[in-house]
């Protein structure tokens, strides 16, 4: 079937499929390798990570200010260290 201006209709077109190319990144392989329930798991902590990473850091100046724990280079470090670690985790949530 033919549409306006002798062009072919969105029916008739055919689209193949390609194969996406295997994963460069090893993890992502291994993802593969999981059972569906540890996949499931790791997205949930991937989650999880993404959100702390990203609500962490408004919790740093009231805990400093209000005097909460003693500012002292080893507490910034520590939080500095988890922040970065979930920022490591988290980054692939949701691509």
């Amino acid at each position: 079937m033919w549409g306006i201006c002798g062009q072919p209709t969105l029916s008739e077109v055919v689209v193949p499929r390609m194969s996406l190319p295997p994963s460069l990144n090893p993890f992502s392989r291994l993802l593969d390798r999981l059972p569906a329930a540890a996949t499931h798991l790791l997205i949930s902590a991937r989650g999880v990570a993404f959100w702390t990473a990203i609500a962490l850091p408004f919790g740093y100046l009231p805990l400093f200010t209000f005097d909460a724990v003693s500012l002292s280079l080893e507490t910034f470090s520590l939080l500095l260290v988890i922040n970065i670690v979930a920022l490591v985790v988290g980054h692939p949530y949701h691509r």
